[in-house]
């Protein structure tokens, strides 16, 4: 595994946990610190629908909005009331990708950063 420290291991724990919860597939945590200088962890997850992927993003942001690792948005309800199919999540040293399996297909994060280390959680 990784060098991660416990603190963000638990962080990817809770968010996996919430993923599951939410019945979101194909869920993946992708260690990009030897393949890029300023990006640390991925994780990339599934939905069905647009509104799946809003509560999975709701339910991660109540867990990490305390820890005051979130880039600075006002409020959760900022983000764009229009349908992307990708909501990004970012905390600093763990980006969240939620996305509709049809900007998976499309954007196909797993093939871009493919040379980044697949992380067991």
């Amino acid at each position: 595994m990784p060098n991660i420290s416990a603190e963000t291991l638990e962080h990817l724990k809770k968010i996996k946990q919430t993923l599951v919860e939410k019945k979101c597939e194909n869920i993946q945590f992708l260690d990009l610190k030897d393949v890029h200088s300023y990006l640390s962890l991925f994780v990339i997850a599934s939905v069905k629908t647009e509104t799946q992927g809003r509560s999975c993003a709701k339910e991660i942001d109540k867990y990490m909005k305390p820890l005051k690792l979130a880039v600075k948005r006002q409020n959760f309800a900022d983000l764009p009331k229009d349908a992307t199919g990708w909501i990004l999540l970012d905390y600093g040293e763990i980006c969240v990708h939620i996305m509709t399996d049809e900007m998976r297909t499309y954007y196909s994060l797993d093939r871009l950063w493919g040379d980044a280390s697949p992380i067991s959680i």
